[in-house]
């Protein structure tokens, strides 16, 4: 599948299966040199070994490359309804 295919079918109605972030998803970076910030979803660069984002960090609109398991939604920023997701609670 070229690059063009995947984004494609990735940014039409159906989605690709067991991709959970769609372009303009805001996100919460869970680990990693970024962990803690948000971000938003611009690109699905890859699927395996699991799917794979470009994000792009305000305020310097820096732009980093995390998989999934790295990437919290917390929510987008397109028309589609805002869902808002709490930070998680940290024990002591």
């Amino acid at each position: 599948m070229t690059q063009y295919e995947l984004e494609s079918r990735w940014i039409g109605d159906e989605g690709l299966p067991g991709v959970s972030l769609r372009y303009s998803d805001l996100v919460r970076i869970k680990s990693g040199e970024h962990s803690g910030g948000t971000a938003e979803v611009i690109a699905l660069i890859s699927l395996d070994p699991e799917p794979t984002y470009v994000v792009v960090l305000p305020p310097d609109e820096e732009s980093a490359v995390l998989p999934q398991s790295q990437l919290e939604s917390t929510g987008s920023s397109t028309g589609r309804t805002l869902i808002l997701v709490p930070p998680p609670r940290r024990s002591a």
